[in-house]
């Protein structure tokens, strides 16, 4: 009866929880790409046991080029690939981390290898930001390398790991989007139960003085006045 009394209130809450509704179905999703740039000991392939992707060197130096990468800031970490950018909520933006197997308090790198993650709203964004990242990649390397040797033939080399060039659409599931709606369709009753509720707490039904016996004077002065 309360919803019923204060149904404005509800109407507001509904309101709202449709405008969010309008806003989930326009949001076509997002596009992602987790590039893998491997550094390796000179003329090594990266997936072959002997490259180097473990020498402490060479993970140091994959480090050095991934802090300029990221303006000076240590690289993010990361201790498995299920961890993507778009999980936390990042829908346009650039992550560049480097694998990590220590704890929260300290990284011990596992591998040499720069992992590039892009989220965008558009495919094209996603591929001109990877092209360009990676491009970046390469050019520190080789400048950090150029005035410390002579020859070409004695570089770390830098390769970019196979399959990982994809971008790939993330978007809700129908099933999901179902789930979605349900939970908000609970919000809008609870949010706008409780605000009712509350309302009609607020500004109630007090009995009017003037409904009491005798009036605003109350019935001891109605008594008193009748005398």
């Amino acid at each position: 009866m309360t919803m019923l009394r204060r149904w404005y209130v509800v109407v507001v809450a509904m309101l709202c929880a449709g405008c969010l509704g309008i806003y989930w179905m326009k949001d076509a999703g997002c596009y992602s790409a987790a590039t893998t740039v491997s550094f390796t000991l000179p003329k090594r392939e990266a997936l072959l046991p002997e490259s180097g992707r473990n020498d402490e060197n060479v993970i140091a130096f994959a480090g050095a080029v991934a802090t300029e990468i990221n303006q000076g800031r240590r690289p993010a970490t990361y201790a498995s690939n299920e961890a993507p950018l778009y999980g936390v909520g990042v829908r346009q933006g650039v992550l560049v981390a480097m694998p990590n197997l220590g704890g929260q308090w300290s990284a011990m790198y596992s591998r040499a290898d720069i992992e590039i993650q892009i989220v965008g709203r558009s495919r094209e964004w996603v591929e001109a930001t990877q092209q360009e990242i990676i491009k970046k990649v390469f050019e520190v390397s080789k400048h950090r390398q150029s005035s410390a040797y002579t020859s070409p033939q004695t570089y770390i080399t830098a390769t970019v790991i196979p399959l990982t060039t994809g971008v790939q659409h993330v978007s809700v599931g129908r099933a999901s989007q179902m789930l979605a709606f349900a939970a908000l369709l609970f919000a809008v009753l609870l949010v706008g139960g409780s605000g009712a509720v509350i309302l009609d707490r607020k500004v109630g039904h007090p009995r009017a003085v003037s409904d009491l016996p005798g009036g605003p004077d109350g019935p001891s002065n109605s008594r008193r006045t009748s005398a």
